[in-house]
C-alpha cells in the first residue's frame, strides 16, 4: 500500500493530525480483535471458576462482553493493555506493512514502535463497575493532553506520531477522539494532574488550552487518525451501550530519542540496519521481562 498522499501529508503538517479512512482492511484488524476476544474469554472463565459471575456471557458480542465482567470484578480488564498484552497477533500488527507504509511517510524509513503504546476498552460510563474501575479513564473522559507531555524531555525534538486505531466504529456517542488542531508547532503546554472527574495521568493546564474550539472526528473501523505528539486531544465519556475498543500506537525515527529509554520498543522497519529489525517475538518478551526489573524507580514522566 502506498503511504500518505501529498494532500494528506500537507493536512497533517498544517493541522497536526490527519484522518485516514480505509487505511486498514478487516484482515489487518481481525487477528488483533480475535486475540482480545481470547483475553476476555480467559477472564470470563477465570471469574466463572471463582464464582464471581454466574455465566461467562459468551453470547455477547465483542463490543459488549467485557461490560458485565468488569461490573463483577475489575480484574477482568487486567490483560488487555500493554505490557500485560504482548500477544503474537499484536506483535504481528506492529509489523503490518500497510500501517508502516503510512508511518514511513511521516517519520521516514527507520521506524521504531515506541514503548508507550495502549489498547483501550472504553466502557460505557457507569458507577456500577467493581472496585474503583468506575473512576478509571476507561470508564470516564480522557483529559486533554499532548502525547509528548507524558514522555521525557529527551524526545522534545523527535516527531512521535500516534496512530489512533478503533476496532469498532468510533463516534461522538461512544467517545471518539476530540482534537485541538494547529497547536503542534507551539511549545509544549504545561501539564498537571487531572481533576477527579477526568481520567488520565496528566492533563494540559486549563489556562493553557487553545482559545478555539476542538474538532470531534468520527472514525470507522479500518480508518485511523495520525496525530502529532504536540497536538492536544482527549475524549468524552462513552454514552453508548457498547465498548469503544481502540489502539493508540506511537512511532518515531529509530535514530532519535523516544522519551521512554528504560522501556523496550521495537525496531520494525529499517533500510540502514534491516538485520536489527525485531522479527522474533521472544526478543520482545524477554526485553519486557528484563525491563520490569531494571526500570524500577526509573523516571517516566517529566512533570514529577
Amino acid at each position: 500500500m502506498p503511504g500518505l498522499s501529498s494532500e494528506q501529508l500537507a493536512f497533517f503538517h498544517a493541522e497536526g493530525y490527519v484522518h485516514v479512512p480505509d487505511a486498514l482492511a478487516p484482515a489487518d484488524l481481525d487477528p488483533v480483535q480475535a486475540e482480545l476476544e481470547e483475553i476476555v474469554d480467559q477472564a470470563a472463565q477465570r471469574l466463572l471458576a471463582a464464582g464471581k459471575v454466574e455465566r461467562d456471557y459468551a453470547e455477547l458480542p465483542f463490543a459488549k462482553r467485557l461490560i458485565p465482567l468488569a461490573k463483577a470484578d475489575a480484574s477482568a480488564t487486567a490483560g488487555i493493555n500493554f505490557p500485560a498484552n504482548l500477544g503474537p497477533n499484536i506483535f504481528a500488527f506492529l509489523h503490518n506493512s500497510r500501517l508502516l507504509d503510512l508511518i514511513e511517510s511521516l517519520v521516514g524509513p527507520e521506524i521504531y514502535a515506541n514503548s508507550c503504546q495502549h489498547i483501550r476498552a472504553k466502557v460505557p460510563a457507569s458507577d456500577e463497575y467493581a472496585g474503583n474501575f468506575s473512576q478509571n479513564e476507561w470508564a470516564r473522559s480522557t483529559a486533554w493532553h499532548q502525547d509528548l507531555g507524558v514522555l521525557l524531555p529527551e524526545a522534545d525534538d523527535t516527531l512521535i506520531v500516534t496512530t489512533w486505531i478503533p476496532l469498532v466504529d468510533a463516534n461522538e456517542e461512544n467517545g471518539t477522539l476530540m482534537i485541538y488542531p494547529r497547536c503542534h508547532q507551539e511549545p509544549l503546554r504545561q501539564h498537571v494532574r487531572p481533576p477527579a472527574d477526568q481520567g488520565g495521568s496528566f492533563t494540559v493546564a486549563p489556562e493553557e488550552l487553545p482559545p478555539w474550539d476542538p474538532v470531534t472526528i468520527p472514525v470507522q473501523r479500518g480508518g485511523l487518525l495520525a496525530i502529532h505528539c504536540r497536538t492536544p486531544h482527549g475524549s468524552q465519556p462513552n454514552c453508548s451501550d457498547a465498548i469503544r475498543w481502540s489502539m493508540d500506537l506511537r512511532w518515531n525515527d529509530a535514530r532519535k530519542p523516544n522519551g521512554r529509554p528504560h522501556l523496550p520498543g521495537l525496531l520494525v522497519r529499517s533500510q540502514e540496519h534491516p538485520e536489527l529489525v525485531v522479527h522474533d517475538r521472544q526478543e520482545w518478551l524477554t526485553a519486557w521481562k528484563f525491563a520490569r526489573i531494571s526500570s524500577r524507580g526509573a523516571r517516566t514522566y517529566r512533570w514529577v
